[in-house]
């Protein structure tokens, strides 16, 4: 890079700082968040989870749900559970619903299942709540729209939540404060790779 384009590339990042610092001090607004991190691509549920890691590291107590998985050990979910008192974990562990193919039994597994995250979302004390794979419990209707809404509508004021998923709802973007999608570029999968532990899961 010659001196002309340094000198251009020090100017842009100058003022890309002072955007940033305008942005800085205009949000003064303090409470919890809802993240949805949707799309087709890989990592919607490492990225909840790391989330979760680092709300850990701050001392904070994490509730995490996990609808659909919980059939299988994962790494994350054993190291959690087992090195962190203070987190609060329940799964589904009914497996994908391509291999249930049950929509009575997978309502009656996800209504029993939000049973445990309407706990998590009225209790002051959790500060991150993970529901992680909602998205699929309200696209089959296991769940009802209204009901997830006024839950997290009436959660307590600092506590955030993350949910993770494919194929949101325009009615849970429309309540999310921030949204990701995770596009799906390149997956080793479909090249016939296996799924590989401390990886994939």
């Amino acid at each position: 890079m010659d001196d002309e384009a340094k000198h251009k590339h020090n100017v842009t990042l100058k003022r890309k700082k002072l955007v940033i610092d305008e942005q800085i001090a205009l949000a003064q607004e303090n409470r919890g968040v809802l993240v949805l991190i949707t799309g087709d691509g890989k990592g919607k549920t490492t990225s909840a989870f790391g989330t979760a890691f680092r709300a850990l590291g701050h001392g904070m107590r994490v509730g995490i749900i996990q609808f659909i998985k919980g059939t299988q050990a994962t790494g994350e979910v054993i190291y959690l559970t087992q090195q962190h008192p203070q987190l609060a974990y329940h799964a589904m562990a009914t497996g994908f619903t391509w291999d249930t193919r049950d929509w009575d039994k997978d309502k009656t597994a996800a209504e029993e299942t939000w049973v445990y995250a309407r706990r998590m979302l009225t209790d002051p004390e959790i500060q991150l709540v993970v529901l992680d794979e909602l998205t699929y419990m309200l696209t089959y209707e296991y769940l009802s729209m209204a009901d997830v809404i006024q839950a997290m509508r009436q959660r307590p004021t600092r506590q955030n939540v993350i949910v993770t998923g494919r194929d949101a709802k325009p009615e849970l973007i429309a309540i999310a404060d921030t949204v990701s999608e995770i596009a799906a570029v390149k997956h080793a999968f479909k090249d016939g790779v296996k799924a590989q532990p401390g990886m994939d899961f």
